[in-house]
């Protein structure tokens, strides 16, 4: 809802026309009160116009699209709209976003009771949770003795996800077998894959029973209780551990060990996820962050939602980060560590989860080419003497998304006639109203 509130720009002509007054009740003179119509009555005029452009203004905005990646282009149409009866001959919009790469500011003129359109946009340049809004419409009368100002207070969030890019096939995750298929082997623990259903015996777990069942076989005469049977997974999990300790990154904006790293967790999740293996992440912002595989499109939705809110701001160390996650790694998966240590204590924990049939890899970011000091030349023949196959990935690579968003610009066509004209696109359904008269719909 818009808020109204008017400013007197300058105390000058209220002070004048208050000392003309008593001039003119003291030592009446024709001069004097021409000079307090007219100025009274500019006053006036000037208040009244501010008052009408508070009360028949307004500004509907809609965003095309409720999320973005990095790469992609965010626009929003705006639409102002004037139903008083006079002309808005500037207005400034100031939209308080902090969306880098996007503004929407600027200024505009408008007549009586009518509408102008135009839209806003700007290339998501880095990844995040964002806000846009709030707004402030300022417009003045025309002899500048007022202003007002309308006011939404109000914030949509807005997520950039990271960037998701084709890699070569760095990992082959390890399993009982090869495969996505069932085994006749089952498993004591949950796993994603759920074979059958049996009688309950005494010390199953709650979250093994299976309700529909229960509720669908019991009878009247006896309740029976059944709870699910897991097969053993035969490709074995991936879990993706991402280093976000801030002592070991380099770089600054997205030519940074800490994009590089999210972008590649990112690119790597959707990959694994691609090939039906069930993808799970670890990391530590100001807190741990631990989010158990999944299989599906949704798992790599709610991962890309967590990874766009990570930073380097932690003091957990990659080595400590393997030593917290021991409890929920098993035999027979697979744990990719994304990191840009050279510190060799962390292959100690890595040695220990070999020790115990974990599968890993490593995908070392190489400091140096960012800016930094260490080099991991050295770490990736320490990770080879271990029988860990490892990736050096530096500065020079580029991520390319998979499925670059359109940026929906105008396309025009020629007549017959020689006229030229705009070719309507399908964008009714998406775009999505997000601000001051109207709030975001997800």
């Amino acid at each position: 809802m818009l808020k109204s509130k008017i400013y007197i720009q300058s105390w000058l002509p209220v002070v004048l026309v208050a000392g003309l007054l008593l001039f003119q009740i003291f030592s009446p003179a024709r001069p004097i009160m021409f000079i307090l119509v007219v100025l009274g009555g500019l006053l006036l005029v000037s208040y009244l116009w501010v008052r009408a452009l508070g009360h028949g203004v307004s500004i509907v905005r809609k965003r095309r699209y409720g999320w973005a990646q990095v790469g992609d282009v965010l626009q929003e149409r705006w639409v102002m709209h004037n139903d008083s009866r006079v002309p808005v001959l500037w207005a400034e919009i100031r939209e308080y976003s902090n969306l880098v790469g996007y503004d929407a500011s600027r200024a505009v003129g408008l007549s009586a009771r009518s509408s102008h359109a135009w839209t806003a946009q700007g290339v998501c340049q880095m990844r995040g949770i964002f806000t846009l809004g709030p707004l402030v419409l300022t417009m003045g009368d025309p002899f500048g003795f007022f202003r007002v100002e309308l006011s939404d207070p109000a914030t949509d969030t807005f997520i950039v996800y990271p960037m998701v890019a084709p890699l070569p096939q760095l990992v082959e995750p390890r399993g009982m077998a090869q495969g996505s298929s069932h085994t006749s082997v089952r498993s004591l623990n949950v796993t994603t894959n759920v074979s059958s259903i049996r009688n309950y015996a005494p010390g199953d777990a709650l979250k093994r029973i299976h309700w529909r069942s229960t509720a669908r076989r019991s009878l009247p005469e006896q309740e029976s209780i059944y709870v699910k049977e897991f097969d053993l997974e035969p490709a074995g999990d991936v879990w993706i551990l991402v280093d976000m300790d801030r002592r070991v990154h380099a770089g600054s904006g997205p030519r940074s060990t800490q994009e590089y790293a999210v972008n590649l967790a990112a690119s790597l999740a959707n990959q694994m996820l691609r090939a039906n293996r069930a993808v799970g992440l670890a990391t530590h912002n100001e807190e741990p962050i631990l989010i158990s595989p999944q299989k599906g499109h949704q798992q790599l939705w709610e991962l890309l939602q967590v990874l766009a809110g990570v930073y380097a701001v932690s003091e957990v160390s990659i080595s400590d980060l393997l030593r917290l996650c021991m409890p929920v790694l098993s035999r027979n998966i697979t744990v990719v560590v994304v990191t840009p240590s050279s510190d060799g204590a962390w292959l100690r924990e890595l040695a220990t989860l070999m020790a115990h049939g974990v599968h890993t890899s490593a995908l070392l970011l190489d400091a140096r080419s960012f800016g930094g000091a260490s080099s991991m030349e050295g770490m990736h023949g320490a990770l080879a003497d271990l029988g860990v196959e490892s990736f050096i990935v530096n500065s020079r690579f580029r991520f390319e998304p998979i499925n670059k968003r359109d940026t929906q610009e105008p396309e025009f066509r020629v007549l017959g006639t020689g006229r030229v004209v705009a070719v309507p696109q399908q964008e009714s359904a998406e775009w999505v109203p997000v601000g001051v008269s109207e709030r975001a719909r997800r």
